[in-house]
């Protein structure tokens, strides 16, 4: 992959990136602000890899999406409000008790 399409597909990802050195090598820091990961690829290493080899690297396999089925149907629960999330956490727990 070229360095250039490789930091354009970085910035769309939202990834963020600067140019530096790590253990004497040139290349580039990318990091995931989100997921709270950084990696330093090589010049070599972004050539001789495609993006899914090099977006597991970034991503450090933290990366996953949490998704639950409620009301007969399967959501990714990383939209939802801090009610609806409050709600799943009680289910996990059991708490099915009618309140008075």
């Amino acid at each position: 992959m070229k360095v250039d399409k490789f930091i354009n597909i970085c910035v769309d990802n939202g990834y963020v990136w600067a140019e530096g050195k790590h253990e004497g090598n040139d290349g580039y820091f990318i990091s995931c602000k989100s997921l709270d990961t950084a990696a330093h690829f090589s010049i070599d290493a972004i050539e001789k890899n495609d993006w899914p080899v090099l977006q597991k690297h970034i991503t450090q396999g933290k990366n996953v999406h949490h998704v639950t089925r409620i009301v007969g149907y399967y959501s990714r629960i990383e939209n939802w409000n801090k009610s609806k999330k409050g709600e799943l956490k009680c289910r996990h727990k059991g708490n099915y008790q009618v309140e008075k």
